[in-house]
């Protein structure tokens, strides 16, 4: 396992915030010059005053010419070595059918999850690998979610669409990719109290967010899965969340949150 980044070029996407922040300050402290792409430069900022070795790059990752563009940028120092792929969404309208009409999943918002979460995570990969293939391999790690491993019924049905295609991409990717020295891992949190939590249509409690998987957690995870020779696919779970979604019996602190009591 090599732990020592320096004068390595990493790209951090979703970088002005969550776990995207957290992670391009775990690079950029190991060493890495690690460049973040962001849809606006002021988040960026605020990230990049976190260390001198992170750099804002204004990238949509779901637009292949901004991609194209952002890479180009990135080049100008060097070939990236690593990419933390960490960009997704989610959207409050997450359901099939509701009595609510604002909670069904519209197509605008079956299309932005789409574009972003799916779309997004092959511009980028297709966008990094010839150029880390050309220069002798490199290490990619995607954030998927355990909502792509079973079912998690807050994540929502566009959510967990996306994640469940992420999951089968990178299952199907990672040996083309191995053949030109590119090691391609997945990484799915359980709940993690990111930005994402705060489209929720139904909030969790303090207590509940306190028990969450922290976007330090989520840094720790992925510096420690790209520092490793082989290709890694990690869940990571809090104490209290089952795997594969919820029992009929739902531990605390969720009860509360999600408004469902015990029989």
């Amino acid at each position: 396992m090599d732990q020592n980044w320096t004068d390595k070029i990493v790209i951090v996407t979703g970088g002005g915030g969550g776990m995207g922040q957290a992670a391009a300050k775990r690079f950029a402290d190991a060493g890495a010059k690690t460049f973040i792409f962001g849809r606006t430069l002021e988040s960026l900022q605020e990230t990049a005053a976190q260390s001198k070795n992170i750099v804002p790059v204004v990238c949509d990752v779901a637009d292949t010419a901004s991609v194209a563009a952002a890479l180009d940028a990135v080049m100008q120092h060097g070939t990236p070595y690593g990419l933390i792929h960490t960009a997704g969404i989610n959207t409050p309208d997450r359901f099939m059918a509701h009595a609510d009409p604002s909670r069904i999943a519209s197509e605008e918002s079956w299309r932005k999850v789409m574009e972003i979460n799916v779309i997004g995570v092959a511009n980028m990969i297709q966008a990094v690998s010839k150029p880390m293939a050309e220069n002798g391999g490199g290490k990619i790690v995607v954030v998927s979610s355990t909502a792509g491993h079973g079912y998690d019924s807050f994540a929502g049905v566009p959510y967990t669409a996306s994640k469940w295609a992420v999951h089968g991409m990178l299952f199907t990717a990672r040996m083309q990719l191995n053949a030109h020295g590119i090691v391609l891992s997945e990484y799915a949190p359980g709940e993690a109290n990111t930005p994402l939590v705060a489209k929720r249509p139904v909030q969790p409690s303090p207590k509940h967010k306190e028990a969450m998987i922290t976007c330090e957690d989520c840094a720790d995870a992925m510096f420690f899965i790209a520092s490793q020779p082989h290709s890694m696919s990690i869940v990571q779970l809090p104490a209290y969340q089952p795997f594969g979604g919820m029992p009929p019996q739902i531990t605390l602190p969720w009860l509360d949150a999600f408004e469902i009591k015990q029989r």
